[in-house]
């Protein structure tokens, strides 16, 4: 679930076959949720295999994805990049130093040096560098896309006012993008007057008992002013999330009267924008967070155990990566905490760094052959999946599986499509192995190439560690 980005612009960047309107979502994790298990999982599977599916009889899937810790292979190959044929195909699979290599213009030069910004971190002078692209570049594809990044920058940095107050670019569509109530700019409107966030930190590190959801999302106690409840941590929210029955019951007041919407790829869903007065994690405070409310009658999910269903669970709320990104974070599944602490900035290199953010926290692994692979982080998905890309770069050969269940929140439903066996990757020096991996591609694109995503299950098998203020992403004892 997602807000809607300015201008369809990029539609004709070559390689880039996605709705531009999409790019850098805000989404909320269970309408995305709903996205991803009740219609992507099947609608998506029968695009990629088309008659094709029913040329062999399919092997029948008992399990979900399995991912674990790889300690029998030997250690992959060093990193190289992989070849991009454009500037625009290079840039969209994160790979800046194309412009090392290659001819390009002075626009795109400037341009990749903006991502590569980003890519390092430094948040702030990626805006400088954006808001100067989108203002005086002579390519009109590179000052539309400076835009694009730019405006997602500052909803990063929950710089609500600055992004109110910019201009979309010229276009014939800017009256009715501005009157749209899935577009950033309404958001920014309710947002701009919510006092600057603050977070504070103890001295030492916060343990909090971790919990599971039925989706398989870690999930911790957050306190709203002054009350308990559960929320989900889902890195695939960019924004945090109160169900409206909890909203009411912690006195979280929608900012404005008019009630906007988020797209999904289902559709529109209604949600109205609010400030949390107080959000405490353990002993980590954030004073004037900003959050969507939903109606708590979306916020529940479905198990996708192979057993019979028990009822739809109730989702509280989530606290999205706009927290997330905040925090020094450990998931440990083993011992069942999470550790919260501030992160410490330390000088690394963009070589150094395997965890980005780019309209979408992203994850950076490496194939046998060396070859980067980019994996849209989201804790809030139930399961790890491949995209139709990895299959050429990684050679990996697949098979046609049936799964009989998948968990949804309209209930079970039976996926027919292809699946990876046996997939090797290399995560920050460490091997990991993925087995039974589901093929497919989301109705919902993004800036980004994706290879696949990472779900809740992918750290099951020891701590995940997360820290994006140094690009750090692992996956460990």
């Amino acid at each position: 679930m997602h807000l809607l980005y300015v201008d369809e612009i990029l539609t004709d960047l070559p390689g880039c076959e996605c709705d531009i309107k999409n790019i850098f979502p805000a989404k909320l994790a269970i309408l995305k949720t709903i996205a991803l298990q009740r219609t992507r999982l099947i609608i998506a599977a029968f695009a990629v295999l088309g008659n094709a599916s029913c040329a062999s009889k399919p092997v029948e899937v008992t399990t979900g994805a399995i991912v674990s810790l790889d300690t029998t292979t030997a250690r992959v190959a060093s990193p190289r990049s992989a070849p991009a044929k454009t500037f625009w195909a290079a840039m969209t699979s994160l790979d800046p130093d194309y412009v090392h290599t290659h001819s390009v213009s002075i626009d795109e030069r400037q341009f990749a040096n903006a991502l590569r910004t980003i890519m390092a971190g430094d948040i702030d002078e990626a805006e400088l560098l954006l808001d100067s692209l989108g203002r005086h570049a002579t390519d009109s594809l590179i000052r539309s896309a400076s835009h694009i990044l730019l405006t997602a920058t500052l909803q990063y940095q929950n710089k609500w006012k600055q992004l109110a107050e910019i201009a979309p670019p010229r276009s014939p569509r800017s009256d009715s993008i501005r009157d749209d109530r899935a577009g950033v700019e309404r958001w920014a409107d309710a947002f701009r007057n919510v006092p600057t966030r603050e977070i504070s930190f103890p001295s030492n590190v916060v343990t909090l008992p971790l919990s599971v959801s039925a989706a398989g999302t870690p999930a911790i106690q957050v306190i709203i002013n002054g009350k308990p409840k559960v929320f989900w941590l889902d890195t695939g929210s960019s924004m945090s999330i109160v169900a409206s029955d909890v909203a009411e019951e912690f006195g979280v007041a929608p900012l404005v009267a008019d009630t906007l919407e988020v797209a999904t790829t289902t559709g529109r869903v209604p949600a109205r924008p609010a400030a949390i007065r107080s959000l405490e994690l353990g002993g980590v405070s954030i004073q004037n967070a900003t959050a969507m409310i939903v109606s708590s009658a979306l916020m529940q999910i479905r198990s996708a155990a192979m057993d019979e269903p028990g009822p739809p669970v109730k989702i509280n709320g989530i606290v999205g990566f706009d927290i997330i990104s905040q925090l020094d974070i450990q998931v440990d599944y083993v011992k069942g905490v999470v550790r919260l602490s501030q992160p410490q900035k330390s000088p690394t290199s963009l070589a150094q760094r395997n965890f980005f953010w780019v309209g979408t926290p992203i994850v950076r692994l490496i194939s046998r052959g060396g070859l980067p692979l980019h994996f849209g982080l989201d804790t809030g998905a139930q399961e790890t999946y491949a995209m139709e890309r990895l299959l050429n770069k990684a050679q990996v050969r697949t098979f046609l599986g049936e799964r009989k269940r998948i968990g949804g929140f309209a209930g079970l439903k039976e996926f027919r499509g292809r699946f990876i066996p046996d997939l090797r990757l290399s995560l920050a020096g460490t091997n990991l192995i993925f087995q039974k991996l589901l093929v497919f591609t989301p109705a919902v694109s993004s800036f980004i190439a994706l290879d696949g995503v990472l779900g809740s299950d992918a750290g099951k098998t020891g701590v995940m560690r997360i820290d994006a203020m140094n690009g750090v992403f692992s996956i460990g004892r």
